[in-house]
C-alpha cells in the first residue's frame, strides 16, 4: 500500500515537473517601463521625442504605434545601464489620423509600457504658410527677424567688461614671472 501512494505521488510530481523542464532556464520577465511625451497630440510626418524609463538594463524595445490598422513600427531603441533611454522617432506620414497606442515591445513580443496617443492628418506646406507658420523646408533670402538688446547701458556694459577684461590680460602678461 505504501509503495503505490509512493509510486502515485511521483507520478503526480513528475507530471508537474515534466512540461517545466522543457521551458527555458528563466522566464522572461520584464519590469514595468514609463514612456513619456512632450504631448500626446502627433501629427503624421512630424518626429517626437520619446522617453523611457524604469526598464531593464540594456533591454532591447521596438516602440511602434498600435491602432485600429494594425502595428506601425517606429524603431529600436536599447535602455542604458539604468533602464532608461531617449530617442527621437518619426510618425510616418501615411498613418492615418485617429487614437493610438505608443507601446514599448520586448525582444520576446511582450509589451512592456504603453501610452495612449492622438495622431493628426499631416500638415502640408500650403496650410502651414496660410496659418502663418513661420517652418518651412524651402530656404529663403528673408533676413531674420531678432529682438536685440539696443539699449545704451546694456551696449555699454558689454563693451566696458571687454575693455576691462582686455586690461586685467595685459596687466596679467606683463607682470614679472614669481619662481618658488
Amino acid at each position: 500500500m505504501r509503495q503505490q501512494w509512493w509510486r502515485r505521488s511521483s507520478l503526480m510530481l513528475a507530471a508537474a515537473v515534466v512540461p517545466l523542464a522543457g521551458a527555458p532556464e528563466h522566464a522572461a520577465v520584464h519590469e514595468d517601463g514609463v514612456l513619456t511625451l512632450p504631448t500626446r497630440q502627433l501629427a503624421a510626418g512630424d518626429s517626437v521625442r520619446v522617453v523611457g524609463e524604469k526598464f531593464g538594463r540594456g533591454t532591447v524595445l521596438t516602440l511602434a504605434l498600435v491602432g485600429v490598422d494594425g502595428r506601425v513600427t517606429l524603431g529600436e531603441v536599447r535602455s542604458d545601464t539604468a533602464g532608461a533611454f531617449t530617442r527621437f522617432v518619426g510618425i510616418p506620414a501615411d498613418v492615418r489620423p485617429g487614437a493610438y497606442r505608443l507601446v514599448a515591445i520586448a525582444s520576446d513580443g511582450d509589451e512592456v509600457a504603453t501610452l495612449d496617443v492622438t495622431v493628426s492628418p499631416a500638415r502640408s506646406l500650403s496650410v502651414a504658410a496660410a496659418d502663418g507658420d513661420a517652418h518651412t523646408t524651402e530656404p529663403t533670402a528673408e533676413p531674420l527677424e531678432l529682438e536685440r538688446a539696443r539699449h545704451p547701458i546694456v551696449t555699454g556694459g558689454a563693451v566696458a567688461v571687454i575693455v576691462l577684461a582686455l586690461l586685467v590680460g595685459g596687466a596679467l602678461l606683463r607682470r614679472p614671472k614669481e619662481i618658488f
